[in-house]
């Protein structure tokens, strides 16, 4: 098959959705098909991350930017005390500014996609539309099409579903999504490199001047304020007093990064706390293997790749309860709390902490978890078989 692949943040942003894109295709390479993907890219044509080997990156070159603005929001949100109900109805405006800044993004990169593509569609056997309904509906009445939807969506946009050849999401998105859209949704499962994601030693806790002795709680991802991060430090800050050898390990980049800086400079100076900006997935597990506890502290999650990548290395989690986190939550193989709660978070970790026999044999569950059920070969299966059943097109031959 000659794949056409339309993610608008591919080259420009490290996270979930992106990794999802990114591994599924390579495998897909590895099957035999050929791959082209189209994203934003700056105004010289420039981006940060380099497509997988055998990818053709098709870079859309402008002024691009999904955050506009939350940097201010975000410094201003910082001068109001954390308890207060302005400081909860501030946090919320500012989560509803980023929704309509991403739609904005996304409305744009429709238009600059319809244009470049106009005398293009015919090279292309199908195209994978990866989060955005209306570009996958402009795109269906050209090309077999697949939307991958990464969270749940409204109802109102059922119309709009069933223009598309073949909806899919995983987890959480499917469930909410399957209560109106029906069979016309299909899991498309999420997958990890077990080659790389295993338990074993690191090198790591002695580069960070950490010892075994020392209780280290982490979070791996963007530092965004979706991803509440900012409830992570206050209550790590909140729970030090009790457990003098605990440390905090952040792995991220984003635009919450000054804000944790700021908040957690003092603990950066005694070493007690380390942020390390984003990695390439393959760089990632021995810095998950640092950690007793890793931390997901998401204001939602459809289910998240970190913490799936953690339990693959045997680490147990502690995450908020909502979306994907709490179908993680019933494996066994970690602790939820209340999304948003900072009381709640600071509750659990001093529990948590406190036994670590308890800890060890969570981690072992989350092991067996993922090794049974996620793989990127069998995602990649899944893909074939959804581009062929519900597209018809077949390896080898061309849609007509």
């Amino acid at each position: 098959m000659n794949i056409l692949v339309l993610h608008s943040e591919l080259g420009v942003l490290r996270g979930g959705g992106e990794y999802f894109t990114r591994n599924l295709f390579s495998e897909f390479l590895k099957r035999g098909h050929h791959v082209s993907v189209a994203f934003v890219a700056d105004s010289q044509g420039r981006f940060a991350n380099p497509m997988p080997a055998g990818i053709e990156p098709i870079p859309i070159s402008g002024w691009w930017s999904r955050k506009f603005g939350q940097g201010v929001l975000t410094k201003i949100g910082e001068t109001i005390p954390d308890n207060s109900r302005l400081k909860l109805y501030w946090d919320r405006g500012q989560e509803g500014v980023c929704w309509r800044t991403i739609r904005w993004h996304a409305r744009r990169f429709q238009r600059r996609i319809e244009r470049e593509f106009s005398l293009r569609w015919q090279e292309f056997d199908a195209v994978y539309v990866h989060g955005d309904p209306y570009l996958a509906k402009q795109v269906a009445t050209f090309r077999p099409t697949v939307l991958m939807l990464p969270g749940p969506v409204s109802s109102e946009l059922e119309p709009v579903l069933r223009t598309v050849h073949a909806v899919c999401a995983h987890d959480d998105a499917l469930s909410r999504v399957q209560v109106f859209l029906g069979d016309h949704i299909l899991e498309l499962p999420l997958g990890i490199h077990s080659q790389i994601f295993t338990p074993g030693p690191t090198p790591v806790r002695e580069k960070l001047g950490w010892t075994g002795e020392d209780l280290v709680m982490g979070y791996v991802g963007r530092l965004t304020h979706l991803k509440g991060v900012d409830l992570l430090s206050a209550a790590f800050c909140q729970t030090l007093p009790d457990f003098p050898n605990m440390k905090l390990l952040i792995v991220g980049s984003g635009e919450m990064e000054e804000h944790l800086r700021t908040t957690l400079a003092h603990a950066l100076e005694r070493g007690i706390v380390h942020i390390e900006p984003a990695l390439p997935q393959e760089d990632l597990a021995p810095w998950y293997r640092v950690l007793d506890l890793m931390v997901m502290p998401s204001r939602y999650e459809t289910m998240s790749s970190a913490v799936l990548e953690a339990m693959a290395c045997g680490i147990p989690f502690l995450a908020s309860d909502v979306g994907g986190n709490s179908a993680l939550g019933k494996t066994g193989a970690g602790w939820l709390f209340r999304t948003e709660s900072i009381a709640s978070l600071r509750e659990s970790l001093s529990t948590i902490l406190e036994n670590p026999t308890e800890r060890r044999v969570r981690g072992v569950l989350g092991l067996n978890f993922v090794q049974e059920r996620h793989s990127w070969t069998a995602t990649a299966e899944r893909l074939e078989h959804i581009m062929e059943s519900r597209l018809g097109v077949t390896k080898g031959i061309s849609w007509k």
